[in-house]
């Protein structure tokens, strides 16, 4: 009888045992909550905050790593399906959506649509920053997945997880810093604008701003406060610097400095912005002019009397006569025989008319 009892009491464990991979899904522990259809699950979660890890999380735990205002916060999920190969259900469509209510600013992200075999789970990553407004507190993240079955059925499962969001006492960084235009000639105004924002959890007085570079002749500085308050006009400040490229300057990259002096003038924060200086219009013109110029030197003859010979002194040459050369029509003799010509036709002309005339008389 307790024989029997026993292997009863065994069987029975055995047929439980049996049952939790279908209870809890094949593909693994759902690590959430289902909502609805049991079927969609998540079956693991990883957290990285700004590359610092925390592994296998389950709903409504807190992440173990701490954020600030600008950390990268990214989540890797395993999203499966635990019907089982033979019922052969395979959901599809599923959208793995993540939201976070930062006060100032709503975070809502979500992945490509996708699907998951039966007995099957998919690897779905979704990240975000932490808005760079944001007061110290604890937030909650709401994860959900949605999909759709082949029969039309839909499944949906849900977790929470929950972020603490910490800020150091000082920290003031840029949020911006860039030039316009980053490439340039020489003569031409350049502009710089940046940006500065107080992260930290105290006011930051007479914080100063420098923007230098030697060779281009930049040299500005600005001082203000920044406010430790998000809803503050000068929690963040922005700032304009103009200024115009030497003509002289040679053609280059030419990096601009850029930095933020705070905490009463123990704690800095730089960047720096590279400027594209090309060659000159000025100086390809001279250059062109240059080239096109062109000068003919005549050189001197040089006398190659032997530098042994001594010379007595200046001899000058006999002044010969300038005749000045005539055509044969400009001669005086050719006008003379041209006028004696015409006379002498002349005389010949009257002969012939007398001859005429006394011939018909007689």
């Amino acid at each position: 009888m307790i024989l029997n009892k026993t292997i009863s009491a065994v069987i029975g464990l055995f047929l439980v045992l049996a049952m939790v991979p279908v209870v809890l899904g094949v593909v693994g522990n759902n690590v959430a909550k289902d909502t609805n259809g049991g079927h969609l699950i998540i079956t693991d979660v990883d957290v990285k905050v700004d590359g610092r890890s925390d592994k296998d999380l389950k709903n409504d735990e807190e992440i173990s790593r701490d954020a600030k205002p600008g950390s990268t916060v990214k989540f890797d999920f395993k999203i499966g399906n635990n019907f089982t190969d033979d019922d052969d259900v395979k959901i599809e469509d599923i959208v793995l959506t993540l939201e976070v209510d930062f006060d100032y600013e709503d975070i809502d992200e979500e992945s490509n649509d996708f699907k998951v075999k039966a007995d099957d789970d998919k690897k779905v990553s979704i990240e975000f920053e932490v808005p760079y407004e944001v007061d110290e507190d604890t937030f909650t993240i709401l994860i959900e997945a949605d999909g759709d079955t082949d029969d039309n059925g839909s499944q949906n499962v849900e977790m929470e997880l929950d972020l603490v969001v910490e800020k150091e006492d000082n920290e003031v960084i840029f949020t911006k810093n860039a030039l316009t235009p980053s490439e340039i000639k020489c003569g031409r105004t350049v502009r710089l604008t940046s940006t500065v924002i107080n992260l930290g959890e105290n006011e930051e007085d007479d914080v100063m701003l420098e923007v230098t570079n030697t060779e281009l002749g930049v040299s500005f500085s600005n001082t203000f406060d920044l406010s430790e308050d998000p809803d503050d006009d000068n929690y963040d400040i922005t700032k304009t610097f103009t200024f115009i490229v030497p003509d002289d300057v040679a053609p280059g990259i030419y990096p601009i400095s850029s930095k933020v002096t705070f905490d009463e003038g123990d704690e800095t924060e730089s960047d720096i912005v590279e400027l594209t200086v090309t060659q000159c219009e000025i100086l390809v013109e001279e250059e062109e002019e240059e080239e096109e110029e062109v000068v003919v030197v005549q050189h001197p003859v040089t006398d190659t009397t032997p530098t042994n010979v001594v010379t007595a002194g200046t001899v000058t040459a006999p002044t010969l006569p300038v005749t000045e050369e005539k055509s044969l029509f400009q001669s005086s003799g050719f006008l003379i025989a041209l006028l004696a010509g015409e006379v002498i036709l002349v005389i010949v002309a009257i002969l012939i008319v007398v001859a005429v005339v006394r011939k018909k008389g007689e």
